[in-house]
């Protein structure tokens, strides 16, 4: 190569439009603005997305209008559902409280917030049956947050305003994602159990840096184990300095989704969250 070329290599990388074009080629990000609907729609799986071991995942995503704003997100697991519950006296009543059921549909609609509803993967045995209720913990989760990664990078979700929703085995997964990726989520509703392993064994929550919002809460006459757990969670976050409220004996009288407490559940999730909350 010639000096006469090589002066002019150097002033075509000095130009300022060949430091734009190669940033836009090494971060392809930039190139395009994330999605601002501009009225509500219900989205199955609009981003594909498959976890660690090569499973396809698939997810609902309820999405309101987002014209020229940013808007939050909640991320809601039901509990541990299966065919076979309707054979036993003990769990014939139990839904396993999905969506469907909590009101939590109308009532992200009427709000503008997302809300985005994963689908287990996986199954283990409950109590002799095959179900479904997000165990294991570790192989759910890679799945569960590359969903929540391809919605907020396609579509116009405020960064610092994702909630987790759970109840029961669903509850159990708040915990578990929040800890995996503390600064991800702003809080988490933890309806109905608390933090444990697998098998049922309190974990103790980790002393991040990150602290995510932690609301605990379980209904009249829910089993008593669960409400063992709840408290003991609790308890644990307080330790460690953790924003946490615990909301006890909540309608109705049996192991379900208080739909009746929606809007209180929002108010408090953003009252103890890291980035909504009032700063200690």
């Amino acid at each position: 190569m010639g000096d006469r070329q090589i002066k002019r290599l150097a002033n075509l990388i000095c130009c300022p439009l060949f430091i734009i074009f190669s940033i836009t080629l090494l971060f392809p990000a930039c190139q395009q603005e994330r999605v601002q609907p501009d009225r509500y729609q219900i989205l199955k799986t609009p981003v594909p997305v498959s976890d660690r071991l090569q499973k396809e995942r698939y997810y609902t995503l309820y999405l309101p209008a987002a014209k020229n704003k940013t808007i939050p997100m909640i991320v809601y697991f039901h509990g541990v559902m299966s065919p076979g519950f309707k054979n036993s006296p003990a769990l014939k009543n139990y839904s396993g409280s999905p969506v469907e059921e909590t009101g939590l549909i109308q009532f992200c609609k009427q709000r503008k917030i997302a809300l985005l509803v994963p689908k287990t993967a996986y199954t283990f045995k409950f109590q002799h049956y095959k179900a479904h209720g997000w165990s294991p913990f570790e192989k759910e989760s890679d799945g569960i947050e590359k969903m929540i990664d391809a919605v907020i990078n396609k579509y116009a979700i405020d960064r610092k305003g994702v909630y987790l929703y759970g109840i029961s085995a669903g509850a159990v997964l708040t915990h578990h994602l929040a800890s995996r990726r503390p600064d991800r989520y702003n809080a988490i509703l933890s309806h109905s159990q608390g933090y444990t392993t697998d098998a049922g064994k309190i974990l103790q929550p980790k002393d991040q840096k990150h602290k995510f919002g932690v609301v605990i809460c379980y209904t009249r006459k829910d089993y008593d184990n669960l409400i063992k757990n709840s408290h003991q969670t609790y308890e644990n976050y307080l330790k460690l300095k953790y924003k946490a409220i615990l909301l006890k004996n909540l309608p109705p009288d049996s192991h379900r989704w208080d739909n009746g407490s929606n809007l209180r559940f929002w108010n408090f999730v953003q009252k103890v969250g890291q980035y909504s909350g009032a700063k200690k």
